[in-house]
């Protein structure tokens, strides 16, 4: 038999006075140890006062709901439990945010390289693409950022366009026919033609920082090195709305290059041990596969500069990774180690 685990939330008292704010509480029970996708939570008011309480209305993200709620098309990852309690003719607003974890384990992936291309191994990868049959990179560094067009088949550089020192260059993608660019922490992005002549620019509103970018030929999506990734307004890029990646179990930071597939989001995460690439549902933020990419940093050229694994691009059915100063690019296949 489960036990019920029971999530004491103190929550904030608005519109009180101080022993009212001591006088209520919130207890959030599920039958799991963690709260997690097609759980039911209750949501019970407590008081520690003689305070009669008239009604409660309940809203989980701002959507009046009841005290039981079964967590189906719900977003995992931060959630806001809010309610309104009405005593005595007052109204007393409380609300906290909780975690929401995914119901799944991912699905655990493996690769294998079908071809190698040659890469520029001074180019510190941060965004890759391929578009009318051209790869189109961004690369970072102060001093050293740039926008690229690259022959695929032979690495030729064809064209590049570097950012003044001030830019710190991170992810690129393209949307009819536009080049959009992000900047690590000038909270500002580019916007370019297919021949690199920089047309407009855009800045960040509630992301915190610009690290990877890819599109679904609609939205384009933003990461910002933490857990979110951002759905962008394609006309303003503001940013509309957000999912948390997340697993069965943690929560996944340092969200990096991203690159849209069949209906996923690919994303690298920053890490400086593991070359990994995680596949995420945009809908809901589940991390529903992760691709184990051991081994494939030893097969470039072992230099001093080498960094981590960092670029994904996708074209007729092929996908296409690289790393920070790599100088291969790699077309691999990828299928499950089950």
């Amino acid at each position: 038999m489960k036990h019920t685990i029971v999530f004491l939330i103190f929550l904030s008292v608005l519109n009180c006075n101080s022993d009212i704010t001591g006088g209520f509480k919130i207890l959030i029970n599920s039958s799991n140890s963690s709260i997690s996708l097609d759980n039911e939570i209750t949501i019970d008011i407590k008081s520690s006062t003689n305070k009669v309480i008239d009604s409660v209305n309940y809203f989980l993200n701002d959507i009046k709901t009841t005290n039981k709620i079964k967590l189906n098309d719900n977003k995992v990852g931060e959630n806001l439990a809010k309610v309104d309690i009405y005593s005595n003719g007052k109204k007393f607003s409380l609300n906290k945010k909780f975690d929401i974890f995914s119901n799944i384990k991912p699905e655990l992936m493996t690769y294998e390289i079908v071809e190698e291309y040659r890469h520029d191994q001074e180019a510190y990868t941060q965004g890759l693409e391929i578009y009318n049959n051209f790869l189109f990179e961004s690369t970072g560094l102060n001093g050293k950022s740039s926008v690229r067009k690259i022959n695929m088949k032979s690495g030729e550089i064809l064209d590049i366009i570097n950012l003044d020192y001030e830019y710190f260059g991170e992810g690129l993608t393209i949307l009819n026919d536009r080049i959009y660019q992000l900047t690590w922490k000038n909270r500002i992005g580019f916007i370019y033609d297919l021949d690199l002549n920089k047309i407009a620019t855009f800045n960040y509103k509630n992301s915190q920082e610009g690290w990877g970018l890819c599109n679904d030929g609609e939205y384009l999506y933003k990461s910002d090195g933490t857990s979110k990734i951002w759905r962008l307004n394609p006309n303003t890029l503001e940013e509309i709305d957000f999912v948390d990646v997340m697993t069965d179990k943690s929560r996944i930071k340092n969200i990096n290059e991203l690159e849209f597939i069949d209906g996923k989001i690919y994303a690298n995460t920053y890490q400086f041990n593991r070359d990994v690439v995680i596949v995420i549902n945009p809908s809901n933020g589940v991390v529903e596969k992760v691709i184990d990419f051991s081994g494939i940093r030893d097969k470039v050229l072992q230099t001093p500069d080498i960094d981590v694994m960092n670029g994904i691009a996708y074209n007729r059915g092929k996908i296409f990774v690289t790393g920070k100063n790599w100088n291969k690019v790699f077309e691999v296949k990828v299928y499950s180690k089950n």
